[in-house]
């Protein structure tokens, strides 16, 4: 089967780690896949099952024309399955493709519980339009599903679910010894308003004046919010204690050198980060949020309110002051992560594009 995904572009985030992810797992699999992204970086034409459009934004008018021009030519032409990730791909792909005379079978993915066109006027007309040509909407979460059906009915017959998958073994090699000194609290996503770290940086703060215990929190990622939080980090008084790592490639050791995994997250269509996470034994403080309580279960973590920065900040507290009782529940961390593999997810994709096919 030829596989092609199409996503805004390949910067770090958890759409877009799936989306590279499941290439490999294809890949290995025996399938033929590419990958298009519609901005960032120079114009690449297959380099290793790389495509570029070169755009500085998925909105470049140039996006869409270079793209049907891919796929007027080999491979892309031949390609069975278009699989499209995240907006505004999902709108700009199907058009491009009637101008390039493509006649595979179009997949769209969802990934998220909420976003800001849900709830417009704008946004209602525009995603009528946006889904229209898509086969089927795959979403990574059941609670995914429920947020597009109640968004959209008309795609109640469309819209199945695959859960994310991650690559697990990259972070269960880690064994846990014991907690470091002093304890590393760590946070993996992108630095936007989703990811609730406004409020997280007031619990930590809460927490520095409420515990004598030594910590250190350290959060990689990057993106529009940086600047503003590290002004906050240090208008709280967390210079030293807060470290802003921005992109990073080495998660998995990262994990692996923290005690607790922290994700305030005030929606999340999924969770990727935190089943690496568990993948690699840490005890995780979640946002109680659809999609993400899913995944990481009242075993495997603690749930929190992301709206209430007293109640993460007691949450961590309880981790960090209680070494024995973070071992205990990191220990239920593999275990839930096994429900998600890469493999298991890959496969699932390719089983809903032969029933199509």
């Amino acid at each position: 089967m030829k596989i092609v995904q199409i996503v805004n572009s390949v910067t770090a985030g958890g759409a877009e780690r799936l989306v590279l992810d499941l290439h490999r797992e294809y890949l290995r699999l025996g399938h033929e896949s590419y990958i298009v992204a519609l901005a960032g970086g120079k114009q690449t034409e297959g380099k290793d099952g790389f495509w570029s459009t070169g755009c500085r934004s998925p909105y470049a008018p140039a996006a869409a024309y270079r793209l049907s021009g891919f796929f007027r030519s080999d491979p892309l032409a031949g390609a069975d399955i278009v699989h499209v990730h995240l907006f505004p791909a999902l709108l700009r792909v199907p058009g491009a493709l009637r101008r390039a005379g493509w006649q595979g079978k179009l997949f769209a993915s969802e990934h998220s519980t909420f976003n800001r066109r849900r709830g417009t006027l704008w946004g209602s007309l525009t995603d009528n339009f946006t889904y229209r040509p898509y086969k089927n909407i795959v979403c990574v979460s059941e609670a995914v599903r429920e947020a597009v059906v109640a968004w959209k009915p008309f795609l109640r017959s469309r819209a199945v679910v695959i859960p994310n998958g991650a690559r697990l073994e990259l972070f269960q090699s880690f064994g846990r010894v014991g907690f470091h000194d002093p304890p590393v609290i760590l946070s993996v996503g992108r630095l936007t308003a989703a990811k609730n770290y406004r409020q997280a940086l007031e619990a930590v703060a809460l927490l520095v004046s409420g515990t004598e215990h030594r910590f250190k929190w350290l959060i990689a990622g990057d993106g529009s919010m940086r600047t503003e939080l590290e002004e906050l980090s240090s208008a709280l008084f967390l210079d030293g204690l807060v470290e802003f790592l921005g992109t990073r490639e080495d998660i998995p050791q990262l994990m692996h050198d923290a005690d607790v995994f922290f994700i305030p997250s005030t929606w999340e269509g999924f969770g990727i980060a935190a089943v690496e996470a568990m993948a690699a034994g840490l005890p995780v403080v979640a946002g109680n949020v659809p999609g993400l309580r899913d995944v990481v279960g009242n075993k495997a973590g603690l749930l929190v309110d992301p709206a209430s920065s007293t109640e993460m900040a007691a949450a961590l507290e309880k981790l960090i002051c209680d070494p024995d009782k973070a071992m205990q529940i990191g220990l239920c961390g593999p275990e839930k992560a096994a429900d998600y593999s890469l493999e298991a997810c890959a496969l699932a994709h390719i089983d809903l594009f032969n029933r199509v096919l």
